[in-house]
């Protein structure tokens, strides 16, 4: 793809991580890119871009926000394949080329570039399913790149775990969408099944079903940790109320992530120091 235009990007060495749709990553598989990410040198490396497909894109660059990289990091996708008419793929990538190596990205961290805009990863998801204009759609940009050079019109706060150790593995964590009539059964299914955290999907601003906040409420004096989000694409969660936490402007994904990554093996933080990380990653 880059062979046409190398005289445009300049000096690139390309790895391949994991061959895989981007939606069937395995949690090792994403904690690996992550640890590569914080491996590498910025002495010797100005940027990197993590090229992948689109209906992942969303939750890894979630996921690589949160944790940081020792460099800067564009996350990038395509809309249309390569092979497509009209494809977006070179676009993209040539972008988030431009992005990695601009100085001004050093002060953003971790940014998405998709249809000419850098967007914030705790903001920025996938808002159609085939439009090239998905995820630019989703979020105002934080910057935008005009003839390949990238302009920066705010800044992209860094994520609030990016100081912290690489966790081993990912805490199971599971997400429970809730509907009209829906009983809790779902959530009882997940306690059984000795989950460390719930995250509620609730109708509107976040409002589970009765059943369910019988449920969800039982989970939590059972040790479970329980976040309530909102189904509802745009919008802040409306605070739930103890014992359950608030997801905030975080979708059920991205909550559930920042829990997986939170309550993972050797570390059980208090739920106030979990409310003071979800605050953090929505802004």
């Amino acid at each position: 793809m880059l062979e046409p235009v190398r005289p445009l990007v300049g000096p690139v060495s390309i790895e391949a991580v994991e061959a895989r749709p981007s939606h069937d990553l395995a949690p090792e598989a994403l904690l690996g890119l992550v640890a590569r990410l914080r491996a590498l040198d910025p002495t010797a490396v100005a940027g990197a871009v993590v090229s992948l497909g689109s209906n992942g894109l969303e939750e890894v660059a979630f996921l690589i926000w949160l944790l940081g990289a020792r460099v800067p990091v564009a996350v990038t996708a395509a809309m249309r394949p390569p092979t497509a008419i009209g494809s977006d793929a070179l676009p993209n990538l040539v972008d988030a080329l431009a992005v990695a190596r601009s100085p001004g990205v050093r002060e953003h961290g971790v940014v998405v570039v998709s249809d000419g805009a850098v967007l914030h990863p705790a903001e920025a998801m996938k808002s159609h399913s085939s439009r090239v204009d998905s995820f630019r759609a989703s979020a105002t940009p934080v910057g935008e790149i005009r003839t390949g050079v990238p302009r920066w019109s705010r800044r992209a706060r860094t994520g609030p775990l990016r100081d912290a150790p690489l966790p081993a593995g990912l805490a199971p964590v599971e997400i429970v969408t809730s509907y009209v009539g829906a009983d809790g059964a779902a959530v009882r299914s997940a306690v059984e099944r000795g989950v460390s955290g719930i995250v509620s999907a609730g109708t509107g601003a976040g409002f589970p079903t009765g059943g369910e906040r019988l449920a969800l409420e039982d989970a939590a004096a059972r040790g479970v940790v329980v976040c309530q989000a909102q189904r509802t694409p745009y919008g802040s969660t409306a605070p739930a109320g103890e014992p359950l936490l608030c997801a905030r402007e975080l979708t059920p994904q991205k909550a559930r992530l920042l829990l997986a990554v939170a309550l993972a093996p050797g570390g059980r933080p208090p739920l106030g120091d979990l409310q003071g990380l979800l605050d953090d990653a929505s802004g």
